[in-house]
């Protein structure tokens, strides 16, 4: 017998009606928040405005993660599904001047992972800061340090970073396959228990693709848990985690995809098989998991330490870049280049911000094929050519891409230094056209004179 969320995703695909249902949880939802219950007044304040990366996603006040200090407030939310057993901290992707909140609040709320669904630039666009260190290979620091925590006990605690490379912004997955081994991945380190911190998780808005990771992981919990697809109901599961954080999925794709994902991880689970057999066995790869991005976060100067390879992370991490090459059909941003051991914890991480991906996608699916080839030491004059110029062109983009980011951010800083003096700027420059206009005016009048 079908399962309601089966008959729902049957009845929604076959009549189109996607949108309209869509419309309808939004609605729904909208009438849940309303009243003094679910203001977002806090977020407004003058002194937070600043430390919102949009407008109009703020959090509800009775649900933000609320800092130590004198100004508590950062643009997160605490999103608590009971009957899955999970807690999760939806946020913003970190601006420059909230990247301190952010790792302040990470190390409050004792989250044991971060899970990044954006990249920095989309759309040549900054949709989150670099919150995190990019090492010596980029030419950058290898620790962030953020005194201005105030925290000082001498603790040091690790947190695993994991990064969905390949999610386009307002869009989906091309598959659930390669979002279900996502999931699995964290899943497998404990990260997401109810005896640790919540997890962080965010995209830009913290709103779209946050919401879709949560939803699918929280009812897939629900099937794991009840062993059976009638105890979960999709909508009502989204609309009571909208009561926690405003707009959560974003789009009528995002909300099939989550039916879609939520279906073939819970038809796995309960055929004793697991999210790990869905995602290999549908696209046909071997091989271990995609590998850990570790960091280490320590006080009293709360810094970062990305090149902190532990031998738990080494142990589990392996050369799988044809994996995640082949976990979606689209072809994902080309790689960074690395160097030996220091790919560990970088597996994850795919450029961002190249101009010229759409144009390049062909030229690297060849690259990837010639991998294999690559590390299994062939000595063909041709195998080692492409090599070459792979690596070559992949430098090249990796430099233009901190370039890119380097002339955006400075963009930024110029419009931020800028902006306290508009106001006073704007009313001199009426002022002066009104007297260019009433000179001008007097001039024709004497000349007709």
């Amino acid at each position: 017998m079908a399962s309601q969320t089966e008959k729902e995703f049957a009845e929604f695909d076959n009549n189109k009606i996607w949108t309209e249902i869509f419309q309808r949880l939004k609605n729904e939802a909208s009438l849940l928040t309303l009243g003094d219950d679910f203001s977002s007044k806090i977020s407004r304040e003058p002194q937070n405005r600043r430390k919102n990366r949009y407008r109009d996603v703020s959090p509800y006040d009775h649900s933000r993660v609320i800092l130590s200090g004198k100004n508590d407030y950062i643009n997160a939310s605490l999103v608590e599904v009971p009957e899955a057993g999970r807690k999760y901290i939806l946020t913003q992707g970190p601006l420059d001047q909230t990247m301190s909140d952010f790792w302040q609040m990470a190390w409050e709320q004792e989250s044991r992972a971060i899970v990044m669904l954006n990249r920095t630039i989309e759309k040549l666009a900054i949709k989150c800061a670099q919150y995190w260190p990019l090492g010596a290979d980029f030419g950058c620091e290898e620790d962030m340090y953020f005194p201005q925590c105030g925290l000082k006990t001498g603790e040091k605690r690790e947190i695993l970073h994991f990064h969905y490379t390949t999610w386009p912004d307002f869009g989906v997955p091309s598959s659930p396959n390669a979002f279900l081994l996502f999931l699995h991945v964290i899943r497998q380190t404990g990260s997401l228990d109810a005896d640790v911190g919540p997890s962080v998780v965010h995209c830009s808005a913290g709103i779209g693709r946050s919401g879709t990771f949560c939803l699918v992981d929280s009812c897939l919990m629900v099937v794991e848990k009840k062993q059976s697809l009638q105890a979960i109901n999709v909508r009502e599961t989204l609309i009571h985690m909208r009561s926690y954080r405003m707009g959560l999925i974003q789009t009528p794709d995002q909300l099939r995809f989550s039916y879609l994902a939520i279906l073939q991880g819970a038809h796995a689970i309960l055929h004793g098989t697991g999210l790990e057999s869905v995602s290999t066995k549908q696209n046909h790869v071997e091989g271990p998991p995609p590998p850990l991005r570790s960091s280490s976060l320590q006080q009293p100067s709360t810094a970062l330490a990305s090149q902190d390879h532990s031998s738990y992370e080494q142990q589990i991490s392996v050369s799988t870049e044809d994996l995640l090459a082949d976990m979606d059909s689209a072809p994902p941003p080309p790689l960074f280049p690395k160097k030996g051991a220091q790919a560990i914890g970088h597996s994850l991480q795919r450029q961002a911000g190249s101009s010229k991906w759409e144009e390049d996608d062909e030229e690297d699916e060849e690259f990837d094929q010639l991998i294999d080839r690559e590390e299994s030491g062939s000595d063909s004059e041709e195998e080692a050519k492409a090599v070459e110029l792979r690596h070559r062109i992949r430098e090249e983009r990796k430099k233009q891409t901190m370039e890119q980011l380097r002339k955006m951010k400075e963009r930024q800083r110029r419009s931020e230094r800028w902006r306290p003096y508009k106001k006073f700027y704007r009313p001199s420059l009426y002022i002066g056209l009104a007297v260019l206009v009433g000179v001008a005016g007097v001039i024709v009048y004497k000349y007709l004179m």
